[in-house]
């Protein structure tokens, strides 16, 4: 909620992950949770459980065909986009958008395939690149869509 994302959608084939988000989901939109903080459910509202990304995309083209942008903690030359132009992009473009993160081991193969674009990667001063998906997401959507945005390599 605090960049404005229209939806969120967590994506795991293991059924009790998924149970256990549905769980939480109610707890705070519709338990104690409720009224202990109304805002979280508000908040979770836009939170949409899913087995697979075939679901997932099946549910989102129903209200359009999305411009799906990946990311990684590698540099993809033959789809990369960088922060701003991925910005820029957002703001003329009247088709939805779908970003990508993934876990652990990052995308899949066949997923980085469905991808339209791959994000530049969020890259500090060492050697050593992972970042928890949180922290990663966080990041990522300051850049993108925080009100003093992001710098990247091709805005030198």
């Amino acid at each position: 909620m605090t960049f404005g994302i229209d939806l969120c959608y967590i994506v795991t084939p293991l059924v009790k992950q998924r149970q256990i988000m549905e769980k939480l989901i109610h707890h705070w939109a519709h338990g104690y949770g409720l009224t202990y903080n109304p805002l979280r459910s508000v908040a979770l509202e836009k939170i949409r459980v899913c087995s697979d990304i075939e679901e997932m995309l099946t549910e989102i083209r129903i209200s359009g065909n999305p411009i799906i942008i990946g990311t990684s903690s590698r540099e993809r030359d033959d789809k990369s986009i960088g922060y701003h132009e991925l910005r820029d992009m957002i703001s003329k473009e009247e088709r939805p958008f779908l970003m990508l993160f993934g876990t652990g081991w990052g995308l899949t193969g066949t997923t980085i395939e469905l991808c339209d674009k791959m994000l530049m990667p969020v890259k500090g001063s060492g050697d050593y690149n992972h970042l928890s998906l949180r922290v990663a997401l966080g990041i990522i959507l300051d850049r993108i869509f925080g009100e003093r945005g992001g710098k990247d390599e091709r805005d030198n």
